[in-house]
């Protein structure tokens, strides 16, 4: 249902694909005069801006947030409603989350990258290096999907704890966007840095499909950063559904 109703907002979808093409470049152009000209260990200009079109492209999917109306029926105290119904209510809030992020994907990443294949020659997307990595890019970018998803359900904890959804999604969403490369991509960064940030859940989000999908990650490496993806994955649903049924049980609603 938050699949379909989100469909509707063209005009949300147009205007975010105006203001990704605009930061898409800008990055562009930054990004290519920090590298100079050079080749970043193995990473060159060409697969740099097809990176930076794709990270543009799935905008939606690298950011946690909450579930639609969640954050309000948590401050207000309706949140109460959904205790006594029958649901298991981490899947609703997954299902939904991941419902909105899916839609929003898809109006916004088909326009954007056929406006990204057709732009002139040096700042144009270009194709995957091939079907394998094709194929490996989709699995590697529905699992980061599923793991902002599953980091969104941890900041719903936070936000019963908090009662402030603003400041508890600038934290995780900064803590992703460092840690994750979608400030800065971890190529650039030292190669200490990286080889820890590399096994972290947040590069699994955007930098490891976008890696893929330019070939700068071989598919056989690819498949073992797939695993570890799984294993967070897992790992976090595990650790969000533990805090959320905490927080049922412990929510204190207008002192009753």
């Amino acid at each position: 249902m938050t699949f379909k109703g989100e469909l509707q907002y063209r005009a949300k979808a147009v205007s975010g694909v105006i203001t990704q093409v605009f930061w898409g470049l800008m990055y562009i152009y930054l990004y290519t005069a920090f590298m100079g000209g050079k080749i970043i260990e193995g990473f060159s200009i060409s697969q740099m801006i097809s990176y930076v079109w794709i990270g543009q492209a799935f905008f939606v999917l690298r950011f946690a947030d909450l579930p639609k109306n969640c954050a309000k029926e948590i401050e207000n105290g309706n949140v109460c409603y959904k205790f006594v119904r029958p649901v298991n209510l981490y899947n609703q809030w997954f299902a939904e989350h991941f419902g909105y992020k899916l839609s929003s994907t898809i109006i916004r990443c088909i326009p954007l990258s056929i406006v990204a294949f057709l732009l002139p020659k040096g700042i144009r997307l270009t194709l995957a290096t091939s079907f394998t990595s094709f194929a490996l890019f989709v699995i590697a970018l529905l699992l980061g999907a599923l793991i902002t998803s599953a980091i969104s359900m941890i900041s719903v904890f936070l936000t019963f704890k908090t009662l402030s959804a603003k400041g508890t999604l600038s934290i995780v969403n900064t803590v992703c966007g460092v840690l994750g490369g979608m400030y800065v991509p971890l190529i650039f960064m030292p190669q200490g840095v990286q080889n820890v940030l590399n096994y972290l859940p947040f590069r699994f989000i955007m930098d490891l499909p976008a890696r893929i999908y330019i070939g700068n990650i071989p598919p056989l490496e690819a498949l073992k950063f797939i695993a570890i993806a799984v294993a967070w994955l897992v790992a976090l649903i595990i650790i969000g559904k533990i805090l959320i049924n905490k927080a049922s049980k412990n929510t204190v609603i207008q002192g009753g």
